[in-house]
């Protein structure tokens, strides 16, 4: 629907994998409740909680309890304490499916869903904008000459911090990238170089309506090599189930994008070009299993989005040099330099591919790679 220079589109985001966007927040075992035998997790509400352990004449052995250096299990504290699961809606704000928790030898710590003002998971717009994004980026690169760029991130000097690391080139290209709406200084002339000329305000995604939280689950992080073989990891993030659905609003600025060639067709072009181009140079160099989830886009484009979604959703390196070799070798580069011990030294010349693992999780026995959606223009 069109409002003069506006035009506004509605979306629908589909989970086809297991989704995290983090609260960064996280829970250990004395934060949360976790009955392994119903497959459960319950998250105490605090205020809540402690009114009705005051109400039990329990706060002193609560504040001792949570002193205690060791991990103690929460629901063995209530249940010593003669709290059933009877009382829990007194002082429960929410319950969920533990997944792979349930056997887990090693659980403790829960990575925690984004939550909105009423303390329900919703989809942030800036997450979409941010894949958004990414994917305009990897389509304009291919537009104009960019081989100065190349030679300055490929010759980025290494011996600095990890932190600091390509940080200003990447700054540079993304300033060239983006920084095309043509604003000028009124008082002093030239074209201002700052955000206010940045294509992306042409952009405005809403945040989602709030889900219900039997849209969540706990996903384990389940880290792929290219030979198909996993490494489990023990950590847990609350995550949207396969098949969660939620809707948001596309705001365009027609004429703010036309500045820069772009609308809504070319918008949705990218996106396909960018999932084209992540499975081509990355998700095609590891080995399927009988295990895996058989997921695709099916009335829309494929965009991965979150947390522990892996490197490659979320830069260019692959996008930027015409030949994958070039970026595989810079890609490489930038692993070794952030991750020195975990063997990225052999990415390019072993694993073929950099980083050399995949990010999955798995939900209800199969495989699904994180963070992988579809998404739907309605």
């Amino acid at each position: 629907m069109k409002y003069g220079h506006l035009e506004r589109l509605n979306i629908t985001l589909r989970a086809l994998g297991p989704v995290f966007i983090g609260s960064g927040e996280s829970l250990n075992k004395k934060e949360y409740i976790f009955d392994a035998r119903k497959g459960l997790i319950y998250f105490p509400d605090l205020p809540r909680l402690v009114t009705f352990l005051k109400s039990r004449s329990l706060l002193p052995k609560y504040e001792d309890y949570l002193y205690q250096q060791r991990h103690n299990d929460f629901r063995v504290f209530l249940k010593e304490n003669g709290i059933s699961e009877a009382d829990y809606p007194s002082f429960v704000s929410y319950s969920i499916e533990a997944g792979e928790a349930s056997r887990a030898a090693n659980f403790r710590e829960v990575l925690t869903f984004i939550k909105d003002p009423a303390g329900y998971p919703y989809i942030p717009g800036s997450s979409v904008k941010g894949a958004v994004r990414t994917a305009l980026a990897a389509m304009l690169i291919k537009e104009g000459r960019w081989d100065s760029s190349r030679r300055e991130i490929a010759g980025a000097d290494s011996s600095v911090n990890a932190r600091k690391f390509l940080a200003r080139e990447a700054d540079r290209l993304e300033k060239r990238i983006f920084y095309r709406l043509g604003i000028g200084d009124p008082r002093e002339g030239g074209e201002i170089y700052n955000p206010v000329n940045d294509l992306m305000r042409g952009v405005s995604i809403s945040d989602s309506a709030s889900l219900s939280f039997e849209t969540l689950t706990l996903t384990g992080k389940y880290d792929r090599k290219p030979d198909g073989a996993v490494n489990i990891l023990p950590i847990f993030r609350e995550a949207l189930k396969p098949g969660s659905e939620a809707r948001l609003t596309v705001t365009l600025d027609t004429a703010m994008l036309a500045k820069a060639g772009l609308n809504a067709k070319s918008i949705e072009a990218a996106l396909h070009s960018f999932a084209d181009e992540h499975y081509a140079n990355f998700e095609q160099c590891f080995a399927e299993t009988p295990d895996d989830a058989t997921v695709s886009a099916q009335q829309g484009v494929d965009i991965i989005l979150g947390g522990g979604a892996g490197y490659v959703s979320k830069t260019l390196v692959y996008n930027l040099f015409p030949q994958r070799e070039q970026a595989l070798d810079l890609a490489a580069k930038i692993m070794a330099k952030q991750f020195p011990r975990h063997g990225h030294g052999k990415d390019a010349a072993v694993y073929k591919v950099s980083p050399h693992t995949l990010k999955t999780a798995m939900y209800a026995g199969q495989y699904y790679q994180m963070g992988r959606c579809e998404l739907i223009v309605e």
